[in-house]
């Protein structure tokens, strides 16, 4: 557990209510992990979704050719691991995320949160309301080409 008000100073939960925000933060623990470690690999069971606090991860995979591509940096305030809460099996990561320096992180285990959702549809809605967004800005900054100044 986790103190409610460090969910609501997070934008990623600026739509939810006072109870919702309790209802989570009883879910959260905070973990650290070191520079380069893995907070989980692509293809690997989806058990956690995450938010990040302090420090940066790299979401990457693998290409044709063996090469590591990274696909966002993920700052303070960032979300990751939605396949954990996506209610189609197997949930599987679509990425590794590496922390590219130490990190601290809020960890929610998805099947605590995804229960939450069965209880509290609005919740449900507001969540995936925003994982939505989030997924359709990354899905933008990698499929239109950044302009020349």
């Amino acid at each position: 557990m986790v103190p409610p008000q460090m969910l609501a100073d997070l934008a990623f939960f600026e739509e939810l209510s006072e109870s919702m925000i309790k209802r989570l933060a009883c879910l959260a623990e905070i973990k650290t992990y070191p520079e380069e470690e893995f907070l989980n690999k692509k293809r690997k069971e989806a058990n956690f979704f995450y938010i990040l606090l302090e420090g940066e991860i790299s979401l990457e995979v693998e290409s044709l050719t063996g090469k590591t591509v990274r696909l966002e940096t993920i700052a303070p305030g960032g979300a990751m691991g939605f396949s954990s809460l996506i209610d189609m099996a197997p949930k599987r990561y679509l990425s590794d995320a590496r922390a590219l320096t130490p990190v601290k992180i809020l960890r929610f285990p998805a099947h605590e949160i995804s229960f939450l959702f069965y209880q509290d549809f609005e919740l449900g809605f507001l969540m995936m309301k925003k994982i939505a967004w989030v997924a359709k800005q990354r899905l933008i900054n990698r499929t239109y080409p950044v302009e020349k100044p």
